[in-house]
């Protein structure tokens, strides 16, 4: 999904935000075992052991990513975090193709990327298991999204939004309100234009397809602790 927008982007600086990638993946993984489990992570990890399309108090995503992590990486700290050390790198590529979005060159995106991998927030939540921690990725993809769609880009762009929307509202609601506060900015200053597409319409169909019984409650209920 290309266009004449994309032409006015500079390259993406893949060998630099490389390298941040690996130290911050080799730093993660380096000290994800020094302690023992959060009382969060056994939350998900008991949650994931009793899997199901929506739990009382939270959806299903973060207890669905624990238990595939420990599955493939093994049941310990460190292979649970693993899964979190992969959505932590997923957001430091995110604000780094943000940046370029907003017209930054090779340097600029290697700062921002450099500016998020050592971000406290980021590396708290990217060094445990936590609904933030996937809750992080999928705003700033959906930030990614719809800049590019504020910018002039295929409107079927608008599809990927809405799968966003979608997956996002399975890890947790509050990425409604990036949702309501983007629509409200853009009908207030424009480009309204953008608005203006059949493709927006496939696009609000999706965060309808990923409801589940959260609220009414789960057979899999857990507790924290």
């Amino acid at each position: 999904m290309t266009n004449t927008a994309d032409a006015r982007l500079t390259e993406f600086a893949h060998r630099p935000i490389t390298i941040v990638l690996a130290v911050v993946a080799a730093l993660l993984t380096a000290l994800s075992a020094r302690y023992g489990y959060h009382r969060d992570e056994l939350y998900f990890l008991a949650a994931g052991d009793r899997l199901d399309v929506g739990y009382v108090d939270q959806p299903p995503l973060t207890p669905l990513l624990a238990k595939a992590s420990v599955t493939v990486f093994g049941d310990t700290p460190m292979g649970l975090r693993v899964v979190a050390t992969i959505g932590f790198l997923a957001a430091i590529v995110l604000v780094a193709l943000i940046a370029r979005e907003l017209g930054a060159g090779r340097i600029g995106q290697t700062v921002a990327a450099l500016g998020a991998s050592i971000a406290g927030f980021g590396l708290a939540i990217g060094h445990m298991v936590s609904t933030s921690t996937f809750d992080m990725v999928a705003w700033l993809a959906l930030t990614w999204v719809l800049l590019r769609l504020m910018r002039g880009g295929d409107p079927r762009w608008w599809l990927a939004a809405g799968a966003v929307a979608g997956v996002a509202i399975l890890n947790k609601y509050l990425v409604v309100l990036l949702v309501v506060a983007i629509l409200i900015g853009w009908l207030s200053v424009g480009p309204r234009s953008r608005l203006a597409t059949g493709w927006l319409a496939g696009e609000s169909r999706w965060p309808r397809s990923s409801r589940h019984p959260t609220c009414g409650g789960s057979s899999a209920t857990t507790g924290r602790s």
